[in-house]
C-alpha cells in the first residue's frame, strides 16, 4: 500500500514525461486524495500477503516452517488516473495497464510453528527491499518498503482424506512503503492565482519546484480475519479460503523537490501559507509538497490455489479476488515444512 513497487511501467514513462500544463493547488490535492481512496481497500490485502500457505493448519509442535512469499495486487487503473491527468501524461499510459490495473507487489520472509498444548499454529513475516536490490531499479525510480506481521490460526476440522482441514484465525500487519521518480522534468509550477489574488492582488502567484522529483506514499496498520479448508492429497495441497480486513491507513505523494515562491504583489511565504492555511489547503515547505490523507477501508476477499509437495519442500500457488473493489492478486511461497 508511501517502496516496493507501485507503477513501475507508469514510472518509467513519467521518469521522461513533463506536464502538459500546470495544476492549480485544488486539482494537485484532489489528484492525490483520490489516489488515497482508491487505494483504501487494497492496503489490507495487500498487507496479507505473506504467511499464505495452502496447509490450513501444519499441526502442533514440533511442526515447523519457513519460507519467501512474493506477491501483489493490481489495483483499478482508476485508483491513480487523476494523477496521471494532473500530470498530462494520460495518453503515454499502455492499455494494457489500463486494462489489468496497477501492481502493488509485497515480499516477505516467513516462518510458522506449531503450538504447544492447545491445538494451533503461529506465523510471523517480515519484508523490507535491502539496500543491495535498490541497485536494480532503474536510476530514475526510488523505492522503499516495510512490512512486519503476524497471525495465529486454530483447527475447527482435522481433515482426513477427503475430508479437508477447516482452521479459523486472525492477524496483524503493519505495511509502509513508498515509490517515486527522480526529477520529472527541469521544473514544475502550481498556480496560486486563485488564493491568494483575490486577498493580495497581483498577477502572478506560483510555486515553483525545482527538478521535483515525483512521490506516492502509503502506510497501514491492518487486523486481519481468515477462514481456510486445505485438502491433503499427495503431490498437491488446495485450499480455499475467506479473509476479511481493515486498515488503518494513510496514502498519497507529491513533489520533492527546492520550493520557490515567485509573485509580484509583494506577498512573503508566511502570508502566502497562513492563506492556505486558513483554506485547509496542504502546506509547501523548503523541500517540497505533499498530500496524505486518511485511507481507511475494508478489504473482503476469496482466495484459493494450491502447494506442489516435494518431500520437505513446498511451493505455494495462490490467486485471490477482493469483493469491494474488484482487483485481484496472486502471490507465490517457497517454503520448507516440517
Amino acid at each position: 500500500m508511501k517502496r516496493l513497487l507501485l507503477v513501475i511501467g507508469i514510472f518509467a514513462l513519467l521518469s521522461g514525461g513533463v506536464w502538459a500544463q500546470a495544476p492549480d493547488l485544488s486539482e494537485f490535492e484532489a489528484s492525490f486524495q483520490s489516489f488515497a481512496d482508491g487505494v483504501a481497500n487494497s492496503l489490507p490485502i495487500t498487507a496479507s500477503i505473506g504467511l499464505n500457505w495452502s496447509h490450513a493448519y501444519i499441526g502442533q509442535f514440533p511442526h515447523f516452517g519457513v519460507g519467501v512469499s512474493v506477491g501483489g495486487m493490481f489495483l483499478p487503473y482508476e485508483s491513480i488516473e487523476p494523477v496521471v491527468t494532473a500530470l498530462g501524461v494520460g495518453s503515454s499510459i499502455p492499455e494494457e495497464l489500463k486494462t489489468l490495473g496497477l501492481p502493488f507487489p509485497t515480499i516477505a520472509a516467513g516462518a510458522r510453528l506449531g503450538g504447544f498444548i492447545l491445538p494451533f499454529d503461529m506465523g510471523f513475516k517480515f519484508g523490507m527491499i535491502p539496500e543491495e536490490a535498490k541497485d536494480l531499479f532503474s536510476e530514475d525510480v526510488t523505492a522503499d518498503f516495510f512490512l512486519i506481521g503476524g497471525d495465529v490460526r486454530f483447527p475447527v476440522v482435522k481433515g482426513k482424506g477427503l475430508i479437508p482441514t477447516l482452521s479459523v484465525g486472525g492477524g496483524y500487519t503493519f505495511l509502509r512503503g513508498r515509490i517515486g521518480i527522480t526529477d520529472v522534468s527541469a521544473s514544475q509550477t502550481i498556480n496560486l492565482y486563485d488564493y491568494l489574488q483575490p486577498i493580495y492582488g497581483g498577477t502572478t502567484h506560483e510555486l515553483i519546484f525545482t527538478e521535483p522529483d515525483l512521490t506516492f506514499n502509503w502506510d497501514t496498520h491492518t487486523i486481519e480475519a481468515k477462514a481456510q479448508a486445505s485438502w491433503n492429497l499427495l503431490l498437491f495441497t488446495p485450499h480455499v479460503g475467506l479473509g476479511a480486513a481493515y486498515g488503518i491507513s494513510n496514502a498519497g505523494g507529491g513533489l520533492s523537490s527546492t520550493v520557490v515562491y515567485s509573485n509580484d504583489a509583494g506577498v512573503t511565504e508566511d502570508q502566502m501559507k497562513d492563506v492556505l492555511e486558513s483554506l485547509g489547503y496542504p502546506i509547501p515547505t523548503a523541500n517540497g509538497l505533499e498530500v496524505i490523507s486518511e485511507a481507511n477501508g475494508w478489504s473482503f476477499w476469496v482466495y484459493g490455489g494450491t502447494a506442489i509437495n516435494i518431500f520437505f519442500i513446498k511451493v505455494d500457488l495462490s490467486a485471490m479476488y477482493n469483493f469491494l473493489n474488484g482487483d485481484y492478486g496472486a502471490s507465490i511461497n517457497l517454503r520448507l515444512q516440517l
